[in-house]
């Protein structure tokens, strides 16, 4: 007992001494913003991003020589040459530290950087020389040479990305409509290389040879002298494993499965005995001594939560008096059963949504893609570098083979999916001990009652406004603004942030992700203020994916509209009908909305023009204890005048880290401050959450 528990200590400050070692190796602050020469390699493989066939940057990971860590970065321009894995590069670049937006309930994207060792971004400028090519024994450049070999033998056909992905573990060519297929039926996991298939390559490997040594005496005899042909197969699929595990990048499922299978290899080859869960938690405690950090991903928490689950549901099982056969088709059904089950309470947690079909979808797939798809692609990428023509027909075999599967898939996919609120830690622990229960071997007295250790995890609600009560929201969308306001029965979105030339906008990453996570699927109203990038970009992605009722947009916005609901007032105080500004910020939507506890005005982007004919003609209604500042904090606004109309007591800025405008402007700022107003930043603080409440505001949190 003494030696794990010292054994978990060395462990635990491996793990403090691995994310002090990368946090020590950060940007330093000086280089942000600065044109900088660097020399270095391209990791990984290049990403060509575009939109609606519009080229739009070049994007991939950068080492620089003498440093510790990546950046990652994003050419404009058209590269002079193809832009490959392993080559060796001079840029001129500007730098920036990580920072990603944060919210509650979105997928936190500068963690992610920070697990691959990313610790900032920059973009290439005009300058930039190739040193060199790739070596050929750069495993990144064969995974390169494979992907354009795969394209070039299969062409434009839908399955392209998805052989691509099963291949060599890269997932940039499968497109939007399919992962989101994927995600709907649960068989996402079937397309990127997982423990499943590097365990698969290691068996088929194992029986092939198997099979060449028992029927066609294939075996080298002078061999025998050295190892028998039973543990030459062990280590012979161990090896094909492991090439198949670097080919898809080793990535963290690979690493649990190759890890597993070495020690189970390793057992055999020694004559050990070991039991399997002492083989997963062996594999546990090496994955997170190789990466300390993999315990912060999703990845980390499926891959050994699927693991575990079927060691659970397969354990003390009798079958004795069944067949072979009968026994395995038995214990398929069970594995594909408690995987299914026993991932609900962590899938809810992470994502926030069920496949419903993913038991059916799975069972469709499984032996398809595993003992068909997969073995076929593998066949073809491995000839199609030596025999082309032959490996290019077997791709698109496999490839026709997908497409056939596809129709199921994707009719399946059209039914709905179970999604809800974000459910409170203790109902996740509960519905575990819950799906303990109904996992018990069969026999077990009253499994059912575990059907009751799950109902928390779908029947406590969100906490919700009361009557007379307004929930403020100020979302972080980087340079841009995006506001959510609840009552006790409705939702306003004001504005939805921006998009990019690359499909990002932060109406699909943020806002839709953000209210679903809250319970929410419907919006009551989405004003939005007026028509710049910043603020109207995310609006089609919102309308896409949830229900929104009415929608105060443009001409649809003027002043004098005003509504009541469960005791809280909301007025349109800007523009007036037919105002005359040759601006499009100083068209922007004003709304007031007054509760018991305090007020909120939220002026989007309106500058002094429209500030000055407030102030003139709605100077009594201006007052607000809650003000979203006015065009990002930009010196175009926040006039003398209109602050002391305003009066805040707490000022809120949307603004972008580093942003190119350089808001908030210091002199804003200063002017705010010096009326002893409290500032809060998305830029510092993530989302920011306030709570009127009928006895006063109340601050609810920060994401950062």
């Amino acid at each position: 007992m003494r030696l794990k528990l010292f054994l978990l200590f060395l462990i635990l400050l491996w793990f403090v001494w691995h994310v002090n070692n990368i946090y020590s190796h950060t940007l330093p602050k000086e280089l942000e913003g600065q044109t900088i020469t660097l020399n270095g390699t391209i990791i990984g493989i290049p990403k060509k991003v575009e939109s609606k066939q519009r080229f739009c940057s070049w994007r991939f990971t950068f080492a620089p020589k003498d440093w510790h860590n990546y950046i990652s970065l994003s050419w404009s321009s058209q590269p002079p040459t193809t832009l490959q894995p392993g080559q060796k590069w001079q840029f001129a670049v500007r730098l920036k530290r990580v920072h990603a937006m944060q919210n509650p309930g979105v997928s936190n994207y500068s963690m992610l950087l920070f697990q691959k060792g990313i610790i900032g971004t920059g973009s290439i400028q005009d300058e930039a020389k190739l040193l060199s090519q790739p070596s050929k024994f750069n495993i990144d450049y064969w995974r390169y040479k494979i992907i354009n070999a795969i394209r070039q033998a299969i062409g434009d056909q839908p399955s392209m990305g998805i052989l691509i992905g099963l291949a060599v573990g890269e997932r940039q060519w499968i497109s939007k409509e399919q992962r989101q297929v994927l995600a709907k039926t649960g068989t996402a996991h079937l397309i990127a290389i997982s423990g499943l298939h590097v365990g698969l390559i290691a068996a088929l490997t194992f029986m092939l040879f198997w099979i060449l040594h028992r029927v066609f005496r294939l075996y080298p005899n002078f061999l025998t002298r050295f190892i028998p042909a039973p543990l030459f197969a062990v280590v012979l699929s161990l090896f094909a494993a492991t090439c198949y595990a670097l080919l898809a990048g080793f990535t963290l499922p690979t690493q649990r499965a190759l890890i597993m299978l070495t020690i189970a290899a390793s057992a055999i080859l020694l004559a050990r005995n070991i039991a399997i869960s002492r083989i997963l938690v062996l594999t546990l405690l090496i994955v997170l001594i190789w990466d300390p950090l993999s315990i912060l991903s999703a990845g980390f928490w499926l891959s050994f939560g699927a693991v575990a689950v079927i060691l659970y549901a397969l354990s003390n099982r009798n079958e004795a008096r069944l067949s072979k056969l009968s026994r395995w088709g038995l214990n398929s059904w069970r594995t594909q059963w408690a995987v299914t089950l026993g991932l609900i309470p962590i899938v809810l947690a992470i994502f926030g949504y069920v496949s419903l079909t993913s038991l059916v979808a799975n069972a469709i797939a499984i032996p398809w893609v595993s003992f068909v798809i997969v073995p076929l692609t593998l066949l073809g990428t491995i000839l199609i570098l030596v025999e082309p023509t032959l490996g290019g027909l077997l791709l698109e075999l496999a490839a026709n083979i997908f497409d056939a599967l596809w129709i199921s898939i994707s009719w399946l996919a059209d039914l709905p999916i179970w999604q809800q609120h974000t459910p409170p830690l203790w109902s996740v622990i509960v519905a575990m001990v819950g799906v303990a229960i109904l996992l018990l071997p069969r026999g077990f007295p009253a499994r059912w009652i575990g059907i009751f250790w799950l109902l928390p995890l779908f029947l406590i609600p969100p906490a919700q406004p009361k009557h007379g009560e307004v929930w403020l929201d100020l979302l972080d969308v980087g340079q841009g603004l995006a506001a959510v306001i609840r009552t006790k029965n409705s939702v306003l979105v004001y504005d939805t942030g921006p998009k990019f030339c690359s499909g990002f906008n932060t109406g699909e990453a943020v806002i839709v992700p953000f209210l679903r996570a809250q319970g929410i699927k419907k919006i009551d109203k989405l004003v939005i203020s007026h028509g710049d990038n910043d603020h109207i970009g995310g609006m089609a992605s919102v309308l896409e994916n949830l229900a929104v009722t009415e929608r105060l947009i443009g001409k649809n916005c003027q002043k004098g509209q005003n509504w009541q609901i469960d005791g809280v007032h909301f007025e349109i105080l800007h523009p007036p009908a037919n105002y005359a500004a040759k601006k499009t910020n100083d068209h922007s939507c004003v709304l007031k909305v007054s509760a018991t506890g305090g007020t909120i005005l939220l002026p989007g982007d309106i500058e002094k023009r429209s500030e000055k004919y407030l102030v003139k003609h709605a100077n009594k209604q201006l007052n607000s204890d809650i003000l979203i500042v006015p065009h990002h904090g930009s010196k175009t606004s926040s006039t003398e005048a209109f602050l002391n109309a305003v009066n805040p007591k707490i000022a809120l800025f949307s603004v972008g880290y580093r942003n190119r405008f350089g808001h908030p402007k210091p002199k804003v700022l200063e002017a705010y401050r010096k009326r002893n107003v409290r500032i809060w930043q998305t830029v510092e603080k993530g989302a920011i959450s306030f709570r009127l409440l009928n006895d006063g505001i109340s601050e609810a949190g920060f994401a950062r």
